[in-house]
Parts: structure tokens; sequence; C-alpha cells
């Protein structure tokens, strides 16, 4: 007899270095100038006007969640049209007291912040921090001797995000978690003091969803004595189907869904299993999110030892 429990969880797709176009033209940033005195303490004519502040800078998501049994990892790109200087916003989620921040979560520098210089050109860094607030976690990264970006206009990582689970709280993850960043401050170059180039962002208005598929771990009383694939079920399928296998010994397992012409569609595994049985739940999207169209599909099981492939038909 089958014990179902939630076990681990399988990520839609684990490599996160991975990072879409974020449309982000070299235009003009321009904010109300809130600097009541100039550098020499006199009145600043400009206090309260609409000015321009320096070249746009954008910031977005990367596609995809990356989901543990303890954690959920955001990860935060950025194109720079001029160097950056600051960061500081606010991020904010619709799961509350499901991910948590505060002596639970991360914070890891992305390639962004690695690379970065001074003045003169010569390697620097920057501190990075977050601090939970309550409802939202501030992010901050600053630097005491004016170090920068590249300033290359180049999407890249900026950083990942982490949040805690807590214990028993996997289950209860909502079918999709949405983000928004709010009082997002990048500080450009262009003036001094640093003035706000910021131009696109999720905020509010525009937030970020991420559709969350669980892998549901089977435990027998004893374990598959060797590798199986199994018929996807429903088939045909509309919204979802599952997918079964089964692991005999420790091993590095691909679970990957193809369309007619073999390209791959959307990777469901790709981790290194326990022995044991595992339920798959695919939402019929793809890598971006995006609904497949109708028709056959096939989804491959891989492993070093083990591979198999099986059709299946997603109707609209």
């Amino acid at each position: 007899m089958l014990i179902k429990r939630i076990q681990t969880v399988l990520v839609i797709i684990l490599t996160l270095n991975m990072v879409h176009a974020l449309d982000c033209p070299a235009d003009s940033a321009y904010h109300i100038d809130e600097q009541i005195q100039l550098g020499d303490g006199s009145p600043n004519p400009n206090y309260g006007q609409l000015i321009a502040t320096g070249l746009c800078a954008c910031l977005d998501f990367g596609t995809q969640l990356e989901i543990s049994d303890t954690t959920v990892k955001l990860t935060v790109i950025m194109v720079d049209n001029e160097p950056i200087r600051g960061v500081q916003m606010d991020f904010v989620h619709n799961a509350p007291g499901l991910l948590v921040y505060a002596g639970m979560g991360s914070i890891e520098k992305g390639e962004k912040l690695e690379n970065v210089t001074d003045e003169n050109g010569a390697s620097s860094s920057m501190n990075l921090l977050a601090n939970d607030t309550g409802d939202t976690v501030r992010v901050m990264a600053y630097s005491t001797n004016r170090a920068q970006t590249a300033g290359d206009g180049q999407v890249g990582t900026l950083f990942f995000l982490t949040y805690g689970i807590p214990p028993d709280g996997l289950a209860s993850l909502p079918d999709s978690i949405s983000f928004h960043i709010n009082n997002c401050l990048l500080a450009g170059t262009s003036l001094y003091p640093p003035r706000n180039v910021i131009c696109t962002y999720p905020d509010s208005l525009n937030p970020v969803s991420f559709e969350v598929t669980l892998g549901t771990y089977l435990v027998d009383s004893q374990l598959p004595t060797e590798f199986e694939l199994n018929q996807n079920y429903p088939n045909p399928f509309n919204p979802s189907t599952k997918i079964n296998f089964a692991i005999p010994e420790v091993s590095d397992v691909r679970l990957n869904i193809y369309n007619l012409l073999g390209q791959t569609v959307i990777t469901l595994v790709e981790d290194q299993l326990a022995p044991g049985r595992y339920e798959i739940k695919w939402n019929g999207l793809d890598a971006s999110n995006q609904q497949v169209a109708s028709g056959v599909y096939f989804y491959e099981l891989k492993t070093d030892k083990f591979i198999a492939r099986e059709k299946m038909l997603f109707l609209r």
C-alpha cells in the first residue's frame, strides 16, 4: 500500500542563470527634483520640477523561481544603460506567512554587483544587505568608495533573494506566487548626488506571477528494483496531467517535455534523486510560462543508466 506524502519539491526549471530579454532603451529617466539645496548650500532652482536624471535602468525578474523543500529563490535582473552606484527597493509577495525572510532567508550578489569598479576603473565591491520590515523585504546595495556597475546596457543578474519556507508550509504554497517591487531606487552617475534612473520594474500595477509545480514523492514499503516511466494520467489532458516514474538508485535525473519537432518545451526535473517513486504534475506551460498549443507532446526520462520516452496529447 502506498503512503502519499510530500517528501521533496522538484523545480519547474532549476537553471536560473538563464535570463530573458529585457527591453530597456537608453532613454533619459525623469524624476521630480527633491533636492532642496545645492552642494554649496544655495537654494536648488529645480526643486519640485521634473528633471532628466540620467540614462534609464530597468529591472525584471528571472523567468523561473527555484523552489526546494525549505526555500524559494527569486532572481532579479537589470539592464543598466549608465553605471549604477546604489540600489534600494522593497519586495512584496502574495504568500504571507509561507515565504519568510527574517531568520530564514538570504541574499546573494549577481554578476552585476560582483563586477563593479571605482571611478578610475579599478576593481571594487559593493555591500549588499536585506532586512525584513514586516510586510516587505528591503534590499540595499551601496559602497563607501563610489563603486559602480559597468553601465554596459546589457541584461544581467543583479542579485538572488531567497525566502525560507516554514516547516509544513511547503504543501500550503499557492498554485502561483506573485512578486512586485515598491519604492525602487537605482542611483545613477550622471548627476551628483546620484539621482534615480529607474524607468521600468515590476511594480504593484504590474506584478509577476510564477506557477508553482510541486513533485509528490510516493513512499512504498519496498523501494523500486528497476527504472520505470509510466503513461501520464489523464491523457488526453487539459489543463494538467501527472507523470509517474521510479528510480531504484541514487541518480541524476532529467525529465523533459518535447514537441513534435524535437524541441525542448520545458524541463520538469533536473536533479539528483534518491531511490523512490515520483509523481510530477505538468500544467501545460512552457519554459516562459506560456500555454502550449494543442497537439502531441513527448516526455522523456533520462539518467546515466536509463532512458525512456512516452507520448501524450494536450487538448485546449
